[in-house]
């Protein structure tokens, strides 16, 4: 069946019924679908047919009260199907790892601000984040961009852990030595950021681990989508 019908017949029709209740074979139903697509008019026509037929005839079967019984057996049913509340273990290392996520990116939970802002050298104080060592000042959410800006300090010694970008990441050092190596963690491309230097980094980049031998003060606007790494 393959070129379109220029008048039905029984044995159209017929394939049209089967086609609509389902019990069309498989081989044969997937050579309806084509002959369909072809733009069969007279075929198309004995199906919508069939289909509205079938549609009243489900609506013209008189009501029924369901068994009394039913409610019992279906509470059973469910009583013996309740998921077990044991979590598996991969589900628990998801939990921890979403955990230690928000408790090291704090800037992840910072209400959007406005349109725009302006703060004072004074305004606004520095909160510790779950990495020691490491803090962090709100400057700025872009609820549009899913981005922050903010200060970020670093004690001497501290260090920050290996995370993938959910978008673009600047960073501006503002004062100290900041040390990270690249996505491979090949100790042979370290790089070491002074007061001046700046970096853009693309969706998707990873950086791994950083830290600071002398302190430092960083201006940074990144992604609210970032994620860290175990």
């Amino acid at each position: 069946m393959t070129e379109p019908h220029d008048r039905p017949s029984d044995e159209l029709r017929d394939r049209a019924q089967q086609y609509v209740l389902g019990t069309l074979p498989e081989p044969e139903r997937e050579g309806f679908d084509e002959h369909l697509a072809r733009g069969c008019a007279v075929c198309a026509s004995e199906v919508r047919a069939t289909q509205e037929l079938a549609g009243r005839l489900a609506f013209s079967a008189p009501a029924s009260a369901p068994p009394a019984e039913l409610k019992d057996v279906l509470l059973r049913r469910i009583r013996s199907e309740r998921p077990s509340t044991a979590i598996s273990a991969a589900a628990k290392a998801q939990a921890s790892a979403d955990a230690r996520a928000d408790a090291v990116q704090t800037w992840k939970a910072w209400p959007a601000a406005g349109a725009s802002q302006f703060l004072r050298h004074d305004e606004g104080a520095f909160e510790p984040t779950g990495v020691k060592g490491v803090s962090v000042r709100r400057l700025f959410v872009d609820a549009s961009r899913k981005s922050a800006t903010m200060l970020i300090r670093m004690e001497p010694g501290a260090s920050y852990p290996g995370h993938r970008h959910g978008g673009v990441e600047e960073c501006y050092v503002l004062s100290g030595d900041l040390h990270h190596v690249d996505g491979d963690d090949d100790p042979k491309s370290e790089r070491v950021m002074r007061s001046g230097d700046f970096e853009a980094v693309d969706e998707g980049s990873r950086h791994g681990r950083q830290w600071t031998e002398r302190g430092c003060l960083l201006l940074i606007r990144s992604s609210l989508s970032d994620e860290l790494e175990p």
